[in-house]
């Protein structure tokens, strides 16, 4: 189980997220300000697949909204990642992958948002 707190950092300014309620098989934690909500989720499951076998399915879910204001309209991000692997794969091996993806989103990133593929 991760801590009870995790901190993001949106544009260089950290937020605290607490956990806010712990199910089976995920956590959600929130942040709330007068200008902005954060929302960040975590979730574990299996899926059944007669074709390529059984797999194990871990996903992170990110919303962000800022809050309107009298003179700007509310403004509204998310961000998801889903890490799948057969069962008994290898956790060293995923996480390599993730990380090696993670390294190209992020070298990518400006363009991405801008629609560049």
């Amino acid at each position: 189980m991760f801590a009870n707190t995790i901190v993001l950092a949106i544009s260089g300014v950290d937020k605290t997220l607490v956990r806010v309620n712990q199910d089976n098989f995920g956590s959600t934690y929130k942040y709330t300000s007068s200008t902005e909500i954060l929302s960040l989720q975590f979730r574990n499951s299996s899926e059944k697949n007669a074709t390529t076998g059984d797999v194990e399915r871990h996903n992170m879910f990110v919303e962000h909204t800022v809050l309107a204001t009298p003179t700007a309209s509310e403004k509204y991000y998310t961000f998801s990642a889903t890490l799948r692997m057969r069962k008994g794969g290898d956790p060293a091996a995923l996480a390599a992958v993730t990380t090696a993806a993670s390294t190209v989103l992020a070298a990518q990133l400006s363009g991405l948002v801008q629609g560049e593929s």
